[in-house]
């Protein structure tokens, strides 16, 4: 199907698996699929109910709340973005403009926050946060291969979740254990010297 980015307006060819959300090739903001071009697969509600807030309370209404308890204090941009993605688990785009509107910030700086710090999401996390680890240490040791082994078993690339919002897979730099390399951490619990066949039975402890 054909897409457009929302943010940089680059068009392509999305084959991906999936239904919800795609990573644009050229800016890797996260585009949302509309619902009438996708078949409506059974959600969990888990799933569902990380979208409902927005509909139900309204955007401009959640944001104020939250600005107001920051005074409007532009200089505390970031607390209040950690403080919606803390409510919805993510940044949806609607947020981040009226974030931008109220705050009288231009839209690009609080993208640009919102995409540099790897705390922030723009698309919905599941309930486990999947991240492994890219450090030079694992590099050398296997990582790749261990991340390709996780795409390919949940279905998903970097920086996306499952259909059934049960795990997000994620990157990141180091996580201090490069003697134990190719790392990776799922909740916070650590996992070393990983292997391709190791990778199932760590999975199905995460329910």
């Amino acid at each position: 199907m054909k897409l457009e980015c929302a943010h940089c307006r680059y068009i392509w060819d999305y084959r991906g698996k999936n239904m919800f959300y795609a990573t644009c090739p050229q800016c890797r903001y996260k585009v949302k699929i509309a619902q009438e071009t996708t078949e409506k697969p059974s959600l969990t509600k888990q799933f569902v109910s990380v979208e409902k807030p927005v509909k139900l309370m309204g955007v401009a209404g959640i944001v104020g709340r939250v600005l107001d308890r920051y005074d409007y204090d532009k200089e505390a941009l970031i607390q209040v973005l950690l403080s919606i993605q803390k409510n919805f688990g993510w940044l949806p785009q609607e947020m981040i403009s009226e974030v931008s509107r109220q705050l009288e910030i231009p839209y690009s700086q609080v993208y640009q926050i919102a995409t540099f710090y790897k705390a922030f999401s723009l698309a919905p996390r599941g309930k486990h946060i999947v991240r492994v680890c890219k450090g030079t240490s694992c590099n050398v040791r296997g990582a790749q291969v261990v991340l390709d082994g996780l795409e390919r078993r949940l279905g998903i690339g970097r920086d996306e979740t499952t259909i059934d919002g049960k795990f997000s897979l994620e990157t990141v730099n180091c996580v201090g254990c490069c003697a134990l390399g190719p790392m990776m951490t799922i909740d916070g619990d650590y996992h070393g010297k990983l292997r391709l066949q190791n990778l199932d039975n760590i999975l199905a402890t995460y329910k």
